[in-house]
């Protein structure tokens, strides 16, 4: 009889970006492990001063989480099973491990290393994902109202914003004020400093303020909108 932690084993898997290694026939070998966020520090080293002078901005360091993966296949469809891995693991996106499924990490870009033949039919590689250091929670992905996300239990987080009207709107976020110009929906996000139309097309230069000033602190916030605007917010909140 096979043990069930050996059992758990064949079930783990990872999705990225919406789909699981499972769906391209390729299994995580072990569950990868995760690593502590790093703060950003420079030491500066002082003549005649023992140690050295510490700075840090608050900021932390990208983490990677290198995941081993293999597959078993025929020789004649090794290669095609490879190379359609390679595209699944491409690009920027959200990484999910199976046994967190409450957690997201935001996978900047991805290395494929130690790609190895083991034999005729088994296949063998490395993806390592260079994240954000923060672990995002999932159900912070959503779109919410005001009344949902006045209160981050979580760390500092960079959300974005929907406005719906037409005319010149004022955004409030903890007494700080943006204003933005709106023909129907803007879309104003935070975390990459952008905003943008229904379309997708950019409005920039429809917004006054600053996006740092609409961040959700830890703990109360407090959020409001000119009369006659409707606002949602998805706060992606997110801890160390």
């Amino acid at each position: 009889m096979r043990h069930r932690k050996d059992r758990d084993q064949d079930m783990y898997d990872i999705e990225f970006n919406g789909r699981n290694g499972r769906s391209y026939g390729i299994i995580p070998v072990r569950r990868p492990s995760v690593p502590a966020p790093e703060p950003r520090v420079t030491e500066t080293e002082i003549p005649g001063r023992d140690g050295a002078l510490i700075e840090t901005d608050g900021a932390y360091e990208l983490i990677e989480i290198p995941i081993e993966f293999n597959f078993l296949r025929p020789p004649d469809q090794w290669m095609g099973v490879y190379h359609e891995a390679k595209k699944w693991l491409s690009g920027s996106g959200w990484l999910k491990l199976g046994d967190y499924q409450s957690d997201l990490y935001k996978v900047l870009y991805i290395r494929i290393a130690d790609t190895e033949r083991a034999s005729r039919r088994l296949g063998k590689f490395t993806a390592e994902f260079v994240c954000d250091p923060y672990a995002y929670i999932a159900d912070g992905q959503k779109e919410k109202a005001i009344s949902e996300v006045e209160y981050n239990p979580y760390a500092t987080s960079h959300p974005i914003y929907k406005i719906k009207g037409s005319g010149t709107a004022t955004l409030t976020v903890n007494g700080k004020i943006m204003k933005a110009t709106v023909s129907g929906e803007i879309t104003i996000d935070t975390d990459r400093m952008i905003a943008y139309n229904a379309s997708g097309a950019g409005q920039n230069t429809a917004l006054s303020g600053d996006y740092e000033d609409l961040y959700l602190i830890e703990g109360d916030n407090t959020i409001t909108v000119t009369s006659g605007f409707t606002v949602t917010v998805i706060p992606n909140w997110r801890e160390l």
